[in-house]
């Protein structure tokens, strides 16, 4: 899952990054999700995924583009958008099934007394503050 999660992790700071939302969109689809496959994600996100591929590839290549970036030249802003927002969820989803596995990363509680002794380990300069 930890692949899978990367993934998608590259995608959406690709999407939430400066420029266009379809030059975003492109590279998203490019640099990080193209290589996925159903196998790679769990069922949940399948569907999601297959209308994503199926929106990428919804033009053939031409004029030395690929088919995803002559794609996503064809929709509107609103299109691309909506597209971006899909692979936001998608992360979301994948978060969330992190989180309900255990595979997510336990904070300690501060002020947590089986903790104390962690303190005990700290530079002088951070256990002031």
């Amino acid at each position: 899952m930890t692949a899978v999660w990367d993934v998608f992790d590259g995608a959406v700071r690709v999407l939430v990054g400066c420029g266009p939302v379809k030059q975003r969109l492109i590279e998203a689809w490019r640099d990080h999700l193209s290589p996925l496959h159903d196998k790679d994600v769990p069922e949940a996100l399948r569907a999601d995924l297959g209308a994503l591929r199926a929106a990428m590839h919804s033009s053939p290549a031409a004029g030395g583009m690929g088919a995803a970036e002559v794609s996503v030249r064809k929709m509107s802003e609103k299109e691309a958008a909506e597209h971006a927002v899909r692979v936001l969820d998608m992360h979301l989803q994948l978060a969330s099934n992190e989180a309900d596995s255990g595979n997510a990363p336990r904070l300690r509680i501060v002020g947590d007394t089986h903790q104390a002794d962690a303190f005990e380990d700290l530079p002088a300069f951070l256990s002031r503050a």
